[in-house]
């Protein structure tokens, strides 16, 4: 299945800054998951991402608040993001500095659409909640369902 504007709800980015883009090449077959986008099982999973032609764009599960888009272009040994931008919204969102905003914007494509786990040097002085919400998709989604008790023992002291 590939994401799809229609697949959730999206908002436009708001005052577009551009942001040096991630100097990393993917490769066709990343290309080709890289094109499959992120649509979120639960808005805990933080992203809808997807692809339009060649542009990719970042939007927040909950709000629909556009994020982040990345126009990538043809380059020796696969593809690169030629032009970058984050939304400039500081009620929505508190915006980073650029070189932060792109360091989140590979990690994004990484984590949600490639499944990479973070690296050492991504984890590395980062917002401990800004790196629990960029690798949410690691963890089994049944993390996140709350358990139920088919029924209780009454003669269980651990069961109120």
């Amino acid at each position: 299945m590939t994401a799809q504007r229609g697949d959730w709800k999206v908002e436009p980015l708001t005052l577009p800054q551009p942001i040096p883009a991630p100097s990393r090449v993917w490769t066709e077959a990343e290309m080709a998951d890289i094109r499959r986008g992120y649509v979120p099982h639960m808005m805990e999973e933080k992203w809808f991402i997807f692809m339009e032609g060649n542009r990719l764009f970042a939007h927040r599960s909950w709000t629909g608040l556009g994020v982040f888009e990345a126009t990538f272009a043809p380059a020796e040994g696969g593809y690169v993001i030629e032009s970058a931008f984050v939304t400039g919204e500081d009620d929505a969102r508190l915006r980073d500095n650029d070189e932060a905003e792109s360091r989140t914007l590979e990690r994004l494509i990484s984590g949600h659409l490639l499944r990479e786990p973070p690296s050492t040097e991504q984890l590395a002085g980062g917002d401990p909640h800004t790196n629990w919400e960029l690798t949410v998709p690691t963890l089994p989604k049944t993390a996140f369902l709350p358990h139920v008790i088919e029924k209780a023992d009454p003669l269980d002291p651990d069961v109120p």
